[in-house]
């Protein structure tokens, strides 16, 4: 990894220092008053101001504006960044053929320039997913409530697959719907279809399976790490619970609670 940092470039040596960069497959970062123009599908044009460029190996370039985290515009990966100087700034170009579009920025004032020719071979490895969260609550059942016993996971049922069928410490089975996002309206009403299948008896497509037994009550938890009011309302009104598992150890070591919301 090597970085090196330019303060204040003219746009000479802005030009060339980007030229160097794009040839030597390195990133390339300036911090400068631009303006900034596209042509593509639509047309557009951000006036003079401060802003983060970035130009990568790939063809990929960002304008970043100083708050947000989404670029303002942009070029995906896959078509080539350029520079060239005009009427006495630097003019950096962006542009692919398929779709044909370009962004172009003139550099009005260039505050800094950074090149930074870095090696990256690793792989993003998500934890805290759905699954490990759904296993995570297969081993330790009680983080939701003592004395719950899983009995199922991941039932087959007409409307999708049931997360949990589960029974609560006085044997009253309890239909579990696990969530790794705040919890949404499309989630409780995901949930209320699953318990409607345990009040009808039919559990899977072909009926049968784990089922609640005759005349038998049947709670219906949501499991999220939060949801809005609203949400809340909806499960209180239908008599259903929502339980918060915002963190939890894959490893089942220092193992967080649910707070189990009582309405």
């Amino acid at each position: 990894m090597v970085a090196e940092q330019i303060d204040a470039p003219d746009p000479e040596t802005l030009v060339s220092e980007a030229k160097a960069a794009f040839r030597d497959g390195a990133v390339l970062s300036v911090q400068a008053r631009c303006e900034v123009e596209y042509d593509g599908r639509t047309a557009g044009y951000l006036g003079p101001g401060d802003r983060l460029l970035v130009a990568k190996p790939d063809g990929t370039f960002l304008v970043h504006q100083p708050t947000g985290h989404k670029p303002v515009n942009w070029m995906p990966g896959g078509g080539t960044v350029s520079a060239r100087e005009s009427d006495g700034e630097a003019v950096l170009l962006a542009r692919r053929t398929n779709p044909t579009e370009r962004v172009e920025v003139r550099i009005l004032d260039a505050h800094g320039l950074t090149r930074f020719d870095a090696t990256d071979g690793a792989t993003y490895e998500e934890s805290g997913t759905e699954a490990e969260m759904h296993e995570y609550i297969e081993q330790n059942p009680e983080v939701l409530e003592d004395g719950l016993r899983i009995v199922e996971h991941e039932r087959e049922s007409k409307y999708g697959f049931i997360d949990f069928f589960a029974r609560d410490e006085s044997g009253t089975p309890v239909v579990v719907e696990v969530k790794r996002i705040q919890a949404t309206l499309n989630h409780f009403d995901q949930l209320q279809r699953y318990v409607s299948l345990y009040d009808e008896g039919e559990a899977s497509p072909h009926g049968g399976g784990v089922t609640a037994g005759e005349n038998e009550e049947v709670r219906g938890m949501l499991v999220a790490p939060d949801a809005s009011e609203r949400v809340r309302r909806a499960l209180r009104d239908e008599g259903l619970e929502f339980a918060e598992l915002a963190e939890f150890d894959t490893d089942a070591r220092g193992a967080t609670e649910a707070k189990l919301t009582d309405f």
